[in-house]
């Protein structure tokens, strides 16, 4: 409970500044009898997309010989669609800015039906293997299905799925691969890995610069520093000289994110950056230390080290609240 704001707000709505029919319900806010619970309502359809998913995928699997595969194909499909129609009878008309939900259940019930729609081209795939060998098509399909939904209903929540999914398809893909390549099947994983997050980061900035859903950047530019910084670290795990050019990579490649961040004021891109920066940094100081044979200094590095970057992050995030 605020006391002087519930002391203020009368006093406020007898000069005007308030308006008075929106005092009584400030004042509520004010002495703590009107609580928001947005956010555990959010989660809870969160959760019930996810069990309702989850269930029909356990449904499919204990019923499948006494329902038949063509019935369960075509229930899913009438589950999502559904949803899905529900969904395109209460949007809003398109828009390339940022749309309110028309509800607080949109969101989700779009996700339903895009992961029941999702659920259901994969059920016909592993039944009837339409694409046969070249399966992980169907990845990109679901990808670009669940982008242009995320697009025509502005929602955040299922353009992550969709930039996750496009990522999965090219880690499946490259793990395919084998050997069959000039490059070995970790290495293609890999470099999928940051083939992706440049080209998520670069749609980043694509949506800011054209002013086309430009609120979609953050979850783009986000996950593709993910998916660089990822990818360059899963190097270091090789052997001899390979290792430290990767840890190389990565050390130049976070440092310049950070600095970049700080710049911008973007915290969470600098935590990236310098984080990054410091596994690989610890990477190249042990690879010097067991060639000294001194790995004992290594428990030394990190105690130390590692209280000074969370010191550091600390004083970053509060210098970054203010301006510079």
């Amino acid at each position: 409970m605020n006391l002087d704001a519930a002391q203020a707000i009368p006093e406020l709505a007898e000069s005007g500044l308030v308006p008075p029919a929106a005092a009584p319900l400030l004042l509520r806010v004010a002495r703590g009898e009107l609580v928001s619970v947005h956010g555990e309502l959010r989660a809870l359809l969160y959760s019930g997309v996810l069990l309702i998913t989850g269930g029909a995928g356990v449904l499919v699997k204990e019923n499948l010989d006494r329902i038949g595969p063509v019935v369960i194909a075509a229930a899913l499909g009438l589950a999502a669609l559904a949803a899905l129609v529900w969904v395109a009878r209460v949007a809003a008309p398109f828009s390339w800015r940022e749309m309110p939900s028309p509800n607080l259940a949109f969101d989700y019930v779009l996700l339903l039906g895009v992961l029941l729609a999702a659920a259901d081209l994969a059920y016909l795939e592993v039944k009837f293997t339409p694409l046969g060998a070249q399966w992980p098509w169907h990845l990109l399909i679901v990808a670009l299905l669940t982008g242009f939904a995320a697009f025509r209903y502005d929602s955040r929540v299922v353009w992550s799925l969709a930039l996750s999914t496009f990522a999965a398809w090219r880690g499946v893909s490259a793990g395919r691969m084998g050997t069959a390549v000039l490059w070995a099947h970790a290495g293609a994983v890999r470099w999928n890995a940051v083939g992706c997050g440049v080209l998520f980061a670069v749609l980043g900035v694509v949506l800011v610069r054209t002013r086309r859903k430009a609120h979609f950047e953050p979850l783009a530019v986000h996950l593709g520093w993910l998916l660089i910084l990822g990818g360059l670290a899963s190097g270091m795990t090789e052997s001899g000289r390979t290792g430290l050019a990767w840890a190389a990579a990565l050390l130049v490649v976070g440092a310049a994110l950070a600095i970049g961040a700080y710049r911008s004021r973007h915290f969470s891109l600098f935590a990236f950056g310098v984080l990054a920066a410091y596994v690989a940094l610890s990477r190249l100081v042990i690879d010097v230390l067991e060639a000294g044979a001194a790995e004992a200094l290594g428990c030394f590095w990190f105690s130390g080290t590692s209280i000074l970057v969370i010191i550091g992050l600390l004083v970053a995030q509060r210098r970054l609240k203010e301006p510079l």
